[in-house]
């Protein structure tokens, strides 16, 4: 039975660390390695994790001066010995089955990744319901297309599971703030012949007022945008002979600039709004009606004229 390293980066997040740990001591599948990367945390997250620690054989601990998440996941690859990863961040936590489910549908495919659903918790019985792949198989060059296209795959490093050498030469950016698996994820697509999905949302991604979801600003939201032209101009390096469609990554990423400007930005920050270059030939005349009224809403806000911005 092969090995699984579940990779936890942890930081302040006392609240939270035992669900997660506990969610993963009981999953059905029994060879498991859980690496805990203590990142400076400074509340009782270090207290917490050496307790587990102590008292299950299987879990590792590393204490380290705080670096990031980027640096913190890529220690915890380096300190990582099985056949297989996955990560799971620290306030969040998965279904028993789900490591178990992943392993079988990684060996019945003879896959190199396996992709699971997800479901975003705000509160315990009020999930969001993302889409999802659907139970198929893909080469690394397809999922990287579905990738693209927001398909039902994702650019986040958990609810999948990665043969470990998949992650050859690939490690997150240090230098990143923000956006780092944008920049990461599609490279351990490329190590990939065979890429597995199953439809089951076996991971919760719970969602509280600590979670960087909930705490955007306009530089957030730009650095999101920033982060798919850098993945599109690295795949197009990767895969000069592929056309990669980010219409509706762009789309999507402008309308929630639009959002923070509109009910996040105040008037005394003298925002300012640039359009991303957008091929509204690939996107429908609903979404491009969509961003317009959106934006005439910011323009009323900020007292900008609309036809003076190129957003057409």
């Amino acid at each position: 039975m092969e090995t699984v390293s579940v990779l936890i980066p942890v930081y302040n997040v006392e609240k939270y660390l035992a669900i997660c740990l506990d969610s993963i001591l009981a999953q059905t599948y029994p060879q498991i390695e859980m690496i805990l990367i203590n990142d400076g945390s400074t509340d009782g997250s270090k207290e917490i994790a050496e307790k587990y620690a102590a008292s299950h054989k299987n879990i590792f601990l590393y204490n380290y001066e705080n670096a990031g998440i980027s640096t913190t996941r890529n220690r915890a690859l380096d300190h990582a010995t099985g056949t297989y990863l996955t990560f799971v961040d620290s306030d969040d936590w998965i279904d028993p089955e789900m490591i178990g489910s992943m392993v079988a549908a990684m060996n019945s495919c003879k896959a190199d990744i396996v992709l699971c659903g997800y479901r975003m918790d705000y509160f315990k019985y009020c999930p969001l319901l993302r889409k999802v792949a659907g139970k198929q198989t893909m080469t690394g060059i397809e999922a990287i297309h579905k990738l693209v296209e927001n398909k039902g795959v994702n650019n986040y490093p958990w609810a999948k599971l990665y043969k470990a050498d998949t992650f050859r030469n690939v490690r997150f950016p240090a230098h990143a703030t923000g956006f780092e698996d944008t920049r990461t994820i599609y490279k351990t697509f490329l190590n990939a012949e065979k890429i597995a999905a199953i439809p089951n949302r076996y991971y919760h991604y719970v969602q509280h007022s600590g979670s960087l979801t909930n705490n955007m600003s306009l530089s957030f939201v730009y650095n999101m945008r920033k982060a798919y032209h850098d993945q599109e101009e690295e795949l197009k390096k990767a895969l000069p002979g592929e056309t990669f469609d980010y219409a509706i990554n762009y789309y999507n990423t402008d309308m929630v600039i639009i959002y923070t400007l509109i009910f996040i930005t105040k008037r005394k920050e003298d925002p300012v709004f640039v359009p991303d270059h957008i091929d509204w030939s690939r996107l429908s005349w609903i979404l491009k009606a969509a961003y317009g009224a959106w934006l005439q809403i910011a323009c009323w806000k900020y007292g900008w004229k609309k036809k003076e911005l190129d957003w057409k």
